[in-house]
């Protein structure tokens, strides 16, 4: 009698305790859901408010503003919502706000367009990814075959060119598909882009120069520490940046001004940034929205968040405010 007490007892706490056990790992399930919606809440409110002053206060100065550049002394702009000078840069340097949240804003023209690029200037950020260089020169082939579509106009057609939606696309290709791995590991997405005319100089990463272009290491502190002082406006600012180098940029390869695209991204402070943001805000017709949402692009988990020096900002404000109500 005894002995079936025991056992009995036993399997009792047996039970209880896997059912403790289960009700413990339910409670942390739901738990992890809410703080991934209170996340996804706050990240829409942030990208909300962020779109919001871009459009209808002209956040930036068109890739204008340098790293270091001197407040403005007039603004027609609330001086509540935004930092002294109520200009960001689109350098991809990160602000970190009073409210917990960090943002930042990159230029679309700051990465090589596919459709603008050279087949030497693709060839050398190809290889200087990690393909090899006798595999490059059929990628190329196959990709200038892909962008150059028939439109079937007349008996013949027609030959028009291809716009390419996403840097990704080019991995329908069978010569690129076997690399597709390899070079998005090794950042694809932030060197390239799509259907931009030329490389802003005012914002490009100069890791992007190197690769690309073959620029040594000082021409790109010597572009860092210029642009620090005014931005990049002539031909004769590019040959002063680059000296005998300034030759491996196409003379139209080149832009001073950002692109209608804008990049962003966005995290708390305590986290990492999980997705990347690409807005139009080159909307030209009055029954448009000034902004349409592109496309959310999921990032790395080894991505760093900021190519620059953290920069914290604690002025209160629409921006910096608690995310406690919709903008």
């Amino acid at each position: 009698m005894l002995v079936g007490v025991i056992w009995f007892l036993a399997v009792m706490a047996l039970v209880v305790g896997g059912a403790v056990l289960w009700i413990e790992r339910g409670l942390d399930g739901v738990e992890a859901e809410r703080q991934l919606l209170q996340r996804e809440i706050g990240e829409r409110s942030m990208l909300s408010r962020l779109t919001w002053l871009i459009s209808t206060n002209r956040l930036t100065v068109a890739g204008q503003t340098t790293p270091d550049s001197v407040a403005s002394q007039t603004t027609d702009m609330d001086a509540s919502s935004l930092p002294v000078g109520a200009e960001l840069p689109l350098d991809g340097r990160e602000y970190c706000l009073a409210n917990g949240w960090c943002f930042t804003l990159m230029d679309h023209a700051a990465r090589l367009s596919l459709s603008a690029g050279t087949p030497a200037t693709l060839t050398s950020l190809l290889v200087g990814l990690g393909v090899p260089a006798e595999s490059t020169p059929q990628m190329l082939l196959d990709l200038g075959l892909y962008m150059r579509a028939r439109a079937a106009f007349g008996g013949e057609g027609a030959i028009s060119a291809r716009l390419l939606r996403s840097p990704m696309e080019v991995f329908v290709l069978p010569s690129w598909r076997r690399w597709e791995d390899l070079l998005v590991a090794r950042g694809w997405c932030d060197f390239v882009s799509v259907n931009e005319a030329g490389l802003n100089l005012n914002t490009v990463d100069p890791a992007l120069l190197s690769l690309a272009f073959g620029f040594p290491a000082e021409s790109a502190s010597r572009l860092l520490a210029i642009r620090t002082d005014h931005p990049i406006m002539m031909s004769s600012d590019v040959a002063a940046v680059f000296g005998i180098h300034a030759g491996n940029l196409p003379e139209d390869g080149w832009s001073r001004l950002a692109s209608s695209i804008l990049l962003i991204r966005l995290r708390p402070a305590n986290a990492v940034a999980r997705y990347e943001y690409q807005l139009n805000f080159g909307a030209d017709e009055l029954h448009q929205s000034p902004w349409q949402f592109l496309q959310r692009r999921s990032l790395q988990a080894n991505v760093p968040d900021a190519t620059n020096q953290r920069i914290v900002h604690d002025t209160p404000g629409v921006l910096a405010a608690p995310l406690v109500a919709s903008p």
